[in-house]
């Protein structure tokens, strides 16, 4: 019986990720997803509470509604949030590789 409880160990699970979905995947899905309810959530909120006179009761009777809305737009949106991230990322990799390149030209003159 021990060396089916070893067998079992030395396994990888069926569900394991590999490292890559677990460190940049991952991460990129999670914070794309926060941007985007974010985004969504002020779009809805705006159009809210716009009105001063809009009933009180109607933002916490229908709360799980919106929820849901917010999250299904969330969704949809994220992957023009997942494209603009990678825009950005790459502006930034390209502008940090110009500043090393002018530093390091700056350093070799003198």
């Amino acid at each position: 019986m021990p060396s089916a409880k070893t067998s079992a160990v030395s396994e990888p699970l069926p569900g394991s990720e590999p490292l890559l979905s677990r460190l940049i995947v991952a991460p990129v899905l999670f914070v794309s997803f926060l941007i985007s309810l974010f985004l969504i959530d002020r779009q809805h909120y705006g159009s809210i509470f716009a009105n001063s006179k809009s009933e009180g009761g109607y933002y916490h009777s229908h709360q799980r509604k919106l929820a849901k809305r917010e999250m299904n737009d969330a969704f949809q949106m994220r992957r023009k949030v997942i494209a603009i991230m990678a825009v950005l990322s790459a502006v930034a990799v390209a502008v940090v590789a110009w500043a090393f390149e002018s530093l390091w030209r700056g350093w070799r003159a003198r």
